[in-house]
């Protein structure tokens, strides 16, 4: 059962981000009110290019900010998975983010998604750790459904074919389990993922708006793992149409 010790959700934390982030310096540092982290070497190439000069955030993380509301964090620079996704989520949040969006692969898990599409999953399936530090198991996990609407009208604007239904987050690479993959399949779960459940508890828990927008990086049968091709639009042409989609939210809330 996780967490070990049970009754901690309202019991402080020995040190909050805002004590690290700030660490060494004189305040916050100043960061957009939106994020976006990415987590694919082509991405933050393509992002690099375009973005102002970047803004540490704590040790060797930074935000490159791409317009004034908008920022991009390189998070596969220091890792992947669930663990190091809810710590730069926390430390952005605590330098003044408002809303965290996920812009990522993710495995899809119904053969009959294009493999072109945006998606733009809406509830989580827990199988993770650390979400269960945030929100006890029987709340769910949700992205902000207006984010997600946002994002999903910028991306179809674009051209996007997007597709909406749960996400599988795991932590255990070598331990997806064909019995799994065939349930989740069968309950309509359309991608898999290591990150998304453990950003939006901490978003939760920290009262702000988040989302993901996968971009398939194959798809995952009970029989076998299907990568997909080089997709002609992938995340780098997904990364305008979430800019835009943030900025309308941003300037509505």
């Amino acid at each position: 059962m996780i967490p070990n010790y049970g009754d901690k959700y309202d019991a402080d934390a020995l040190f909050s981000p805002a004590e690290v982030v700030g660490m060494g310096r004189e305040g916050l540092p100043d960061v957009p009110p939106a994020v976006i982290l990415g987590y694919q070497p082509k991405l933050t190439a393509f992002v690099e290019r375009r973005a102002d000069a970047p803004i540490d955030i704590v040790r060797s993380q930074r935000l490159y900010p791409v317009t004034e509301t908008v920022g991009y964090v390189p998070v596969h620079e220091w890792g992947t998975g669930a663990p190091i996704s809810a710590m730069v989520t926390e430390n952005v949040v605590a330098a003044g983010a408002e809303a965290v969006v996920l812009l990522g692969g993710g495995a899809g898990l119904q053969p009959d998604t294009p493999p072109e599409a945006a998606v733009l999953p809406t509830g989580t399936i827990r199988d993770e750790g650390v979400s269960y530090h945030y929100l006890p198991d029987e709340e769910s996990v949700t992205p902000t459904a207006s984010l997600v609407d946002g994002l999903d009208d910028a991306l179809s604007a674009a051209g996007f074919d997007t597709r909406r239904g749960p996400t599988w987050t795991t932590s255990a690479f070598y331990r997806e389990t064909v019995p799994e993959v065939r349930a989740y399949r069968d309950d309509g779960v359309v991608t898999l993922d290591m990150e998304s459940a453990a950003i939006w508890a901490v978003c939760e828990y920290r009262g702000v708006d988040t989302a993901t927008v996968h971009e398939l990086g194959g798809v995952l049968t009970p029989e076998e793992w299907q990568p997909a091709t080089e997709n002609d639009r992938g995340v780098t042409e997904m990364f305008e149409p979430c800019v835009a989609g943030l900025e309308t939210h941003v300037a509505d809330a």
